[in-house]
This record gives C-alpha cells, structure tokens and sequence, in this order.
C-alpha cells in the first residue's frame, strides 16, 4: 500500500497537507483501516475525515491529527507497569513471586 499525502488550500489562503487512510495507519502506528473505524467511534475527539474528490475518497487534516496527538496524555511507565497493568486488566491476583511460581511448578523432592 503507498502512502500518500496531498495538499489542498484552506479558506484562509494556507495549505494544509491532507493525509489518506494509508498515510494515516502510517502515522498513527495501526495496520487496519478497521482500527482507525474503532477510534473513531470510541474516541469522539478523535479528528473526523474530509471528503476530498469523489464520493468514497477521504482524508484527515495532517494539523488536526497533530493537534489530537499532542493532547493525548503521556505514558510513563516501564515494562514491568505494562505487565501489571495487562494483569490487572485481565484480572488476575496480585502478581506471584518467582519463588512461589517454581515451588508450585517443581515436583516435590523428598
């Protein structure tokens, strides 16, 4: 799929780069269009398209994109936040030790 980014003028006389669904997956990080469809629909601050040239062919603002990333919160966490948080997402208990996981994995010596 080949990225493609367009410029279009805006009524106050500035150009605006138009970014198309592939340029958009790019940007954002996401593989599907399916997944940019989610985040419109979960995320009502989430930039709507514009229809540019036919009936089925849209685009994003490349500014308005922009906009919403940087008002996104930022994530500051390590990797072992993460794993926490997947576990408490999936509720689980509280995490084992190492100690207890071998102990309940090894056979028992005599």
């Amino acid at each position: 799929m080949r990225s493609r980014v367009t410029t279009a003028t805006s009524l106050n006389g500035r150009e605006s780069e138009v970014l198309t669904f592939s340029a958009l997956l790019t940007l954002l990080g996401r593989r599907s269009r399916q997944s940019i469809y989610d985040l419109m629909r979960r995320d009502p601050s989430f930039p709507r398209p514009r229809q540019i040239g036919s009936e089925f062919s849209i685009g994003w603002l490349r500014g308005e994109v922009m906009e919403w990333l940087n008002a996104r919160p930022r994530a500051e966490f390590n990797g072992l936040d993460a794993v926490e948080r997947r576990r408490r997402a999936r509720g689980s208990q509280a995490p084992e030790s190492v100690a207890v996981k071998v102990a309940r994995l090894s056979p028992a010596f005599p």
